[in-house]
């Protein structure tokens, strides 16, 4: 259910009141196979299909479709002049192959290309190559390349009759073409470090753009990013019993219609964790989770959202009975005040104070094999 504030002129005292619904059937289907038939090739191919179907879609709003006042909650279930969607399906069919084809003692290709067809909205094909060196024994470098692509939901491309976003039936599918450079290196059997850096450019991406008129927004293939960054893991084992891990993740993202900052996300994480054996049956792990300041869109008026650091410690019993494991975990140990931010798109009025996340849980699980 939703509620808009928004009141048309003092119509709504109340504000825009809806209560969607939906049932959805899903099935899939996916076949793939392995040849190694020719010399130092190892080829994979698959294809499959995704059937899914949108039914027994409802709703009780208290506005109609030109966003005057019914005076009350009314049901409009299987009106489709007034309800938020259509009954749609959706089919896609695939078919890819990729070849892993070893063509030097330390020299390896992996080439890949899949083909997507969608029944509402196209199709898309996207390649994938990555060429790996063992540089030495101990150190591997890889050259990477994709491209994926995400395609519009149903909702994205049908929700109609709503008073905050529109959807758009002449959607296309978003892409991202992805570059990236890894090298890994094992110093000995107690540290592993690995470093990566990634460039990539976003074409199409879907947004919902403000518009004029009474609905404030429709989906659109809006905006063109680019970004880069890089990333820093390190493992080192002191000793048998413990395990420390840590990364450090740096990326930038820019809008390109403007030239700004994406925001909305942080440039800067830092994450590490440590696992300890305390004896054959009780495993105590903890991790920190730094994640930095996260700014804003360019046109939002809003201060960054803070920076915050989470806790978490976890307790694990193996087979402390015969088949039996037991675990408790703490999370968000020292209960911080985490958020998360909320999108803005002027006039849509932005939601106040962000997206709270959970504060400080306690968990328990018991499980068993057999």
């Amino acid at each position: 259910m939703y509620s808009t504030r928004r009141t048309f002129g003092g119509s709504f005292p109340e504000g825009l009141i809806g209560s969607p619904g939906y049932k959805e059937n899903q099935a899939r289907f996916d076949l793939s196979a392995i040849y190694r038939g020719f010399t130092n090739h190892r080829i994979h191919t698959g294809v499959g299909g995704l059937w899914a179907d949108l039914y027994e879609v409802t709703e009780r709003k208290n506005f109609n479709p030109d966003f005057s006042p019914k005076g009350r909650v009314v049901d409009v279930s299987g009106d489709p002049t007034e309800v938020w969607m259509p009954e749609e399906d959706r089919n896609n069919y695939y078919v890819f192959v990729q070849d892993e084809w070893q063509f030097a003692q330390n020299w390896q290709l992996v080439s890949g290309i899949r083909f997507d067809d969608y029944s509402d909205f196209g199709n898309a094909v996207n390649p994938r190559a990555a060429l790996i060196w063992a540089t030495t024994d101990t150190i591997t470098t890889k050259l990477l390349y994709g491209r994926a692509f995400r395609a519009p939901s149903l909702n994205e491309l049908y929700v109609a009759n709503n008073p905050v976003t529109m959807g758009n039936t002449d959607l296309g599918a978003e892409t991202i073409d992805t570059f990236e450079i890894a090298v890994s290196h094992q110093l000995n059997a107690q540290l592993f470090y690995g470093i990566n850096l990634f460039y990539y450019e976003i074409d199409d991406l879907i947004t919902a753009v403000a518009v004029t008129g009474p609905v404030s927004q429709e989906y659109r293939n809006s905006e063109e990013r680019t970004g880069h960054g890089g990333e820093i893991e390190l493992s080192y084992s002191p000793v048998d019993e413990v395990k420390l891990t840590a990364n450090y993740a740096y990326q930038k993202s820019t809008d390109e219609r403007n030239n700004s900052g994406v925001g909305e996300a942080p440039n800067h994480q830092l994450y590490g964790r440590m696992e300890w054996s305390v004896s054959p049956i009780w495993k105590l792990a903890t991790q920190v989770n730094w994640v930095g300041e996260q700014k804003r869109v360019a046109s939002d008026p809003r201060s960054p959202v803070d920076d915050y650091a989470t806790v978490d410690l976890t307790l694990r019993a193996v087979d402390v009975l015969p088949d039996w494991t037991l675990s408790f975990a703490v999370k968000n140990l020292f209960d911080e005040d985490v958020r998360d931010p909320s999108p803005y798109a002027d006039p849509v009025p932005a939601i106040p104070n962000d997206f709270p996340m959970p504060r400080r849980q306690v968990v328990g699980e018991l499980q068993y094999r057999f």
